[in-house]
């Protein structure tokens, strides 16, 4: 069944390239050589169980009714420029006050935000630091008050930052690269890491400034840097036989979810939609209401190495089984295709949250990044909108 799949995955990403359906940024391509890699990388020898029926039918549910879904969305939205301007990507014109507002905004509480997190983990063994500040962002319970919207703001910041340059200062456009990489340390997080180096490959590829050959060389040094963050972070007074390889670095990350999503169990407790709309459930509660409340952080299981991540069919399988499978490929499709549209007639709100598409898009392998992170992702569009609106309007007058 495997090798079927990724044949059939193969002439789609073959039909889409010959055909020009799309770019290589497209959903439905990025969809199809995302899984297509995956399961390219289990026809070799790996330290893992094999995969399993609930994996192959999700692949077979999730992939054409994205792609599906996508590209219906699409073609069918009106193009509101022509097929060679759309592939002339310019840099974009911003709201000036706004960005600049929020750009020295972080500069300031991006140093303040590291500094109070920092006190938190000089109270435990400095010896642990890395470890003990990736424990604190997962476990700890702390309020910075107006320091936690610092991630975000810097993650908006530099969407816009980098479709607006060269009209920036290059030293803006790198204090923001700065800052997006302090927040980071902060929580030892690597999705930040990997958001802007995503974010830089796909922008500069749009603007026809690096080549498919850079996109590939640059996708081995983000393998080989968030190898070595997980060393810092990890290896702290193991000895040198129990460190991670880097085999098992790419087994844990890349392959293992696929493994691990076959270990997971739906969920009965009763309650609609407790894993998919974590974040959701959480808001409400911190409202006084009474929800049950899924685990922030899921739990490991072994495949045969440890791992608590579980791709992006995960939370959608748990509340609702392979039908939740189907449901949301078509939700997540339709949503790209509009987007992608927004991105492709030149809107400057659809091309900045676009890059979070394709960063949700790009780690779908690994786990979901838009609706279980999705009071993350409405602060980031509203960011967003406020910089790329370059007048606002209120009318007093009555109609």
């Amino acid at each position: 069944m495997s090798l079927g799949i990724l044949i059939a995955l193969g002439i789609l990403a073959a039909t889409f390239m010959i055909f020009k359906i799309g770019d290589v940024f497209s959903p439905w391509f990025i969809t199809v050589i995302i899984w297509f890699g995956i399961l390219l990388m289990f026809q070799f020898d790996t330290l893992l169980y094999p995969l399993g029926d609930r994996f192959y039918t999700s692949i077979m549910l999730w992939v054409p009714i994205f792609c599906t879904a996508s590209m219906l969305t699409y073609y069918a939205l009106p193009s509101g420029v022509s097929d060679r301007e759309q592939k002339k990507m310019e840099s974009i014109d911003i709201n000036s006050t706004i960005f600049n507002v929020l750009f020295y905004l972080s500069l300031v509480m991006t140093p303040l935000y590291l500094y109070r997190i920092m006190q938190t983990i000089m109270m435990f063994d400095t010896a642990d630091m890395l470890y003990n500040l990736r424990v604190l962002a997962v476990h700890g319970e702390e309020s910075y008050g107006i320091l936690n919207y610092t991630y975000v703001i810097n993650m908006s910041l530099l969407a816009v930052g980098i479709w607006h340059y060269p009209k920036i200062p290059l030293w803006k456009l790198l204090a923001i690269y700065f800052v997006c990489s302090i927040s980071a340390f902060a929580i030892m997080e690597k999705g930040m890491i990997f958001y802007f180096l995503a974010a830089t490959v796909f922008v500069l590829y749009e603007k026809r400034v690096i080549k498919m050959r850079t996109i590939l060389i640059w996708g081995v040094v983000i393998v080989v840097l968030f190898f070595l963050m997980n060393m810092a972070r990890d290896s702290s007074g193991l000895d040198e036989d129990e460190r991670m390889t880097f085999l098992d670095f790419l087994a844990i990350y890349i392959l293992s979810p696929s493994v691990a999503y076959e270990r997971i169990s739906e969920d009965m407790s009763g309650q609609w939609g407790t894993n998919t709309f974590y974040t959701i459930y959480l808001f409400l509660n911190r409202f006084g209401f009474n929800f049950e409340q899924a685990a922030k952080l899921q739990g490991f299981v072994w495949v045969p190495l440890p791992t608590n991540v579980y791709t992006i069919f995960q939370p959608f399988y748990q509340d609702f089984g392979q039908k939740g499978v189907a449901m949301f490929a078509m939700l997540y499709g339709t949503a790209s295709g509009w987007v992608y549209r927004l991105f492709r007639n030149g809107s400057r709100y659809g091309r900045c949250i676009y890059i979070y598409f394709v960063y949700v898009l790009l780690l779908q392998f690994f786990q979901d990044n838009l609706l279980q992170s999705s009071v993350i992702v409405l602060q980031y569009l509203f960011f967003v909108w406020l910089m790329t609106q370059q007048k606002y309007f209120i009318n007093w007058r009555a109609r």
